[in-house]
């Protein structure tokens, strides 16, 4: 499954490279980041509250303790990262597009 997704997103990459312009390029997939960083960490808070099992035996709840464990340490490195370049995304995302000085 998860292949199915890496390739649908190099594919929407690839697609979004030939018909879009720089800065449109970079405010979308921006905020595709910013919002899966959103929804990694609103998943892991309702994990974290609920205490969920998924009815699962110990063996596979060590594969999703782990999981839980590196999807914490990317959400920490992820505001870690957005706080360093603050400026950055938020020139991008506020950004005017440029207009292109080869026109004559």
């Amino acid at each position: 499954m998860e292949i199915y997704l890496l390739a649908a997103l190099v594919f929407v990459y690839v697609i979004s490279v030939i018909t879009l312009d720089k800065h449109t390029l970079q405010r979308a997939w921006t905020l595709a980041f910013i919002a899966s960083f959103i929804l990694t960490a609103v998943a892991i808070v309702f994990v974290r509250i609920y205490h969920q099992t998924v009815l699962l035996g110990s063996n596979p709840l060590n594969w999703y303790y782990l999981l839980y464990m590196f999807g914490s340490l990317a959400v920490v490195l992820g505001i870690i990262n957005l706080w360093m370049y603050r400026g950055a995304f938020w020139r991008i995302i506020t950004a005017k597009p440029k207009a292109d000085d080869d026109k004559e």
